[in-house]
């Protein structure tokens, strides 16, 4: 068995005592229990809680360098989050990640028997667990959903679009209509409807079926209100993405990166130290001062 290296431990630790105070006392109350304390110049504070992009929807970062295992971290992650917070053991999971390359290394981690990262998956979900590509999705059967993890891979650009009718995750799509039967008024005020647009690129829709609950991908996640793990997540810090996700009322949102940007709410903070201390980075790391300035070793460093 692959082992959680102490500060993995820590993080997921961190994440499962938020998630469970957010159950128990609402987003600012759990912030303010969980948020880490600064430090700077003798001077200490508590960060305050951003809502500028996901309002309500509870989104925190673990800030963890590259190289530190973020993809077997989050495979803990979904597992603890579906239990401190949507209080089950068969969570669905949207994994967005920020180029195909990514999308298809991470989904080939999740899936390969003994890999550390589905190993993990094991640990928690044994074999009632599936990874697949957003693609895929129509393949998952209803009986599934509440009987196993379903896990989610796919990039922010299969989302991130201002025009929905030009995209396939948008599209109706009727092998995924089993799964809309039987909503509920306040369920269906959730979803998107079949509208003049989608019946003019899709030519087997008709005027019948305007105003229709539609069975697509981005609705089906919708219907279940995703735990959302994002993976270098300052790559999809713009207005329009987080509109995209807002849009898909997921139930919280993980970020997982080495470079949090302004809005990221950080929860935890995993330094340099902690990976050397654990043998996850290459030493020794040989530093010399360039002697002819600044512009020289940029353009050295580029070289």
């Amino acid at each position: 068995m692959f082992e959680l290296k102490d500060y993995q431990k820590k993080a997921l630790a961190a994440l499962d005592t938020f998630f469970g105070k957010l159950r128990a006392m609402g987003l600012e109350a759990a912030w303010q229990y969980c948020a880490p304390v600064q430090e700077k110049n003798g001077q200490t504070w508590q960060a305050q809680y951003d809502t500028s992009v996901l309002g309500d929807i509870p989104a925190v970062c673990i800030r963890i360098p590259t190289g530190g295992g973020k993809t077997f971290l989050a495979a803990h992650a979904v597992a603890k989050v579906g239990k401190s917070f949507r209080d089950t053991a068969a969570p669905v999971t949207l994994w967005l990640v920020p180029s195909d390359a990514i999308r298809s290394q991470t989904l080939a981690s999740l899936t390969t028997p003994r890999h550390p990262c589905r190993a993990a998956l094991t640990e928690h979900f044994g074999d009632r667990v599936g990874a697949c590509a957003l693609d895929d999705l129509p393949t998952v059967g209803p009986q599934e959903v509440g009987q196993s993890a379903i896990l989610i891979v796919a990039t922010i650009q299969s989302f991130n679009v201002r025009d929905k009718s030009i995209r396939t995750v948008y599209s109706f799509d009727e092998s995924l209509a089993p799964h809309f039967q039987g909503l509920t008024p306040q369920t269906e005020a959730r979803l998107d409807r079949v509208t003049g647009a989608d019946i003019a690129v899709q030519p087997y829709l008709s005027s019948a079926d305007l105003g229709r609950v539609k069975a697509s991908l981005a609705n089906w996640l919708t219907l279940h209100q995703p735990i959302v793990v994002v993976d270098e997540a300052h790559n999809n810090r713009t207005d329009q993405a987080f509109r995209t996700l807002r849009d898909l009322h997921p139930a919280c949102l993980i970020e997982l990166t080495a470079t949090p940007v302004t809005g990221s709410n950080v929860l935890f903070h995993v330094g340099a130290q902690a990976l050397a201390r654990e043998d996850m980075i290459k030493l020794p790391i040989v530093l010399i001062e360039h002697p002819t300035g600044w512009q020289d070793a940029v353009r050295d460093a580029i070289l």
